[in-house]
């Protein structure tokens, strides 16, 4: 029993009439019968009465009709996970915490608009350990907040240059303050984020080249909580504009005028070069290109 041969007898059973079933199926008439014939004795019963031109299905044909039209169904069904067309399966992301927050919402929100039948898994990491996972298959692709990336093993596109503000409280010393020149950093508080953060290594090394030393570090590993901290005084902080945008528009924080270099940080999509890119990863990353501006 082929699969052709129960899609020629659910085509006929439908249309009840061999020249219209060969037409729609492009067989010749003699091909359909054949194929009929050649079912009935397979399976040693009759499927259809012969009635003059007509046919009818037997209930011997009403029964496997029930049953062939399953089998098709299936098969079509199984086809479809694997078509281009068909957006399925899981779609693992990993993402820096500010972008999680800040950027990923308005990506996934469009992605599964497009793309419902897609279960999407997302997991806050360090960009430190977002490498790791890549190599390691844990995620599909990950958006890391970062520097320049040598990581001779991955694909990478920068999607954004995210402008990165010196923030403070409105009651810090510096708040009033027009410009902000290096040194004037000196002997500050530091509020940064813990080992492992994409951009924390760019901050420590801008502050060093330009010989700024604070007279502490304070380590965090939430962002909400630096803001926290650095509103109440306690220092200065380093961040993305984007995670800060609501605190400076209330005046919760100060961002200060600053005089110095710029702090090279990006968004960036990652995967690994050897990752079989199925339709719904391809389209995720198509999306992310077109939609993190």
């Amino acid at each position: 029993m082929e699969l052709r041969q129960l899609q020629i007898f659910c085509t006929a059973a439908r249309t009840l009439n061999f020249t219209k079933a060969a037409v729609e199926l492009g067989y010749t008439q003699s091909n359909i019968t054949s194929q009929i014939r050649n079912l009935e004795e397979e399976l040693d019963v009759k499927l259809f009465d012969r009635l003059g031109r007509g046919i009818q299905l037997t209930s011997e044909g009403k029964r496997f009709l029930v049953n062939a039209e399953n089998i098709l169904a299936q098969c079509n069904r199984a086809k479809e996970e694997f078509s281009p067309e068909i957006y399925r399966g899981t779609l693992n992301i990993g993402a820096a915490e500010t972008l999680c927050v800040y950027r990923l919402p308005r990506l996934l929100l469009e992605y599964r608009e497009k793309y419902p039948l897609v279960e999407i898994r997302v997991q806050t990491e360090s960009c430190t350990r977002l490498f790791e996972l890549i190599r390691s298959n844990g995620v599909d692709v990950a958006l890391a907040l970062t520097g320049q990336i040598h990581q001779t093993d991955m694909l990478i596109d920068i999607l954004h240059q995210e402008a990165m503000a010196i923030v403070v409280s409105p009651l810090h010393r510096l708040a009033d303050k027009k410009n902000i020149e290096p040194f004037d950093l000196s002997g500050e508080c530091l509020i940064i984020t813990s080992e492992g953060c994409g951009y924390r290594p760019i901050i420590l090394s801008v502050l060093h080249n330009y010989q700024i030393t604070p007279n502490t570090i304070m380590q965090l590993t939430s962002i909400g909580a630096i803001k926290e901290c650095t509103a109440c005084g306690l220092g200065f902080a380093v961040l993305p504009r984007i995670a800060v945008t609501d605190e400076l528009e209330r005046g919760k924080l100060i961002e200060l005028n600053w005089s110095g270099p710029r702090f090279d940080v990006k968004t960036q999509l990652i995967y690994h070069q050897d990752k079989w890119i199925s339709p719904a990863i391809r389209a995720f990353l198509t999306l992310a290109r077109r939609l993190v501006e």
